[in-house]
């Protein structure tokens, strides 16, 4: 008979142990996870392992005490852990959107950089007063010139420099050889430049530019020469280092770029020109 009275408290003292964890969570209050990437701690401390995090808006059961500045969490039946109360709203809670939930138009313009810290790159066609010492003196003539500008920092140059480079060619020979020879002429001229700058904002979408740099050109023409009762065809080609100058305003439309300046070729010979350019973000 003693036996058996040892052996109903025992089946007592299991049958309490097993039903305490269900009453204890029969008097749980619900609430709302309010922080996306909630972390469940295994014990009511801050250093204590995570052992799983909550999207925000999910709803559970949690301790009616805290510990501290924690509430015991059942994430599933058998498993709980414990979680801040800065990460919950007690009750089922329509939470609004995220601020990161807001539309793509306003994140865009958000992370958008500054104008005079973004790059472009892009077509260009500048008007350039052409000059050369040839055929016994200096000549020019107005030529236009297509080519592509690069512009911004770190682009030509790695790091916080603010530069610019064109590449520019035209196709043909100017006319004065045509006018002195009365024969055809033809050929190409080519043109780069590297500008370093000085950049200063006029407002979020536009600003004013100068700087200088080294060029190089290169031009090729064949050239019909009368001789007497003959025509002589022969090449002329003539290259030079130097150095340009420019000053210009740029204007922001959208994620394009609108660039006008004035340069200032020096080289054997001196000549100037201006330039248009649209460029794109890159």
């Amino acid at each position: 008979m003693f036996g058996s009275c040892v052996l109903n408290k025992r089946l007592c003292l299991l049958f309490i142990a097993l039903l305490f964890p269900v009453l204890s969570w029969a008097a749980a209050q619900q609430a709302t996870v309010i922080t996306d990437g909630a972390l469940i701690y295994q014990d009511a401390d801050f250093d204590a392992p995570v052992i799983q995090t909550l999207k925000r808006g999910g709803v559970y059961n949690i301790s009616t005490g805290k510990k501290g500045p924690f509430y015991k969490i059942r994430l599933k039946p058998g498993t709980v852990g414990w979680i801040a109360d800065t990460d919950l709203k007690m009750g089922v809670v329509k939470l609004a959107p995220p601020p990161e939930e807001k539309k793509l138009f306003d994140k865009k313009e958000e992370r958008k950089k500054p104008f005079f810290a973004t790059r472009y790159r892009g077509p260009a066609l500048d008007f350039i007063n052409f000059t050369e010492d040839t055929l016994g003196k200096e000549r020019s003539e107005y030529l236009p010139f297509y080519g592509v500008k690069f512009n911004g920092f770190n682009t030509i140059i790695s790091g916080e420099i603010y530069a610019e480079g064109n590449i520019m060619f035209h196709v043909g020979a100017p006319s004065y050889y045509t006018d002195v020879t009365k024969k055809s002429a033809d050929g190409f001229i080519f043109i780069s430049n590297f500008l370093l700058q000085t950049v200063s904002p006029m407002s979020k979408s536009n600003l004013f530019y100068y700087g200088f740099g080294p060029m190089f050109k290169y031009s090729h023409f064949t050239l019909e020469v009368p001789n007497g009762t003959k025509t002589l065809s022969y090449s002329a080609d003539d290259m030079n280092l130097g150095a340009v100058f420019n000053v210009g305003m740029a204007f922001r439309l959208g994620s394009l770029s609108l660039r006008t300046d004035a340069k200032y070729y020096w080289e054997r010979v001196k000549y100037y020109g201006f330039g248009l350019n649209l460029g794109w973000e890159f």
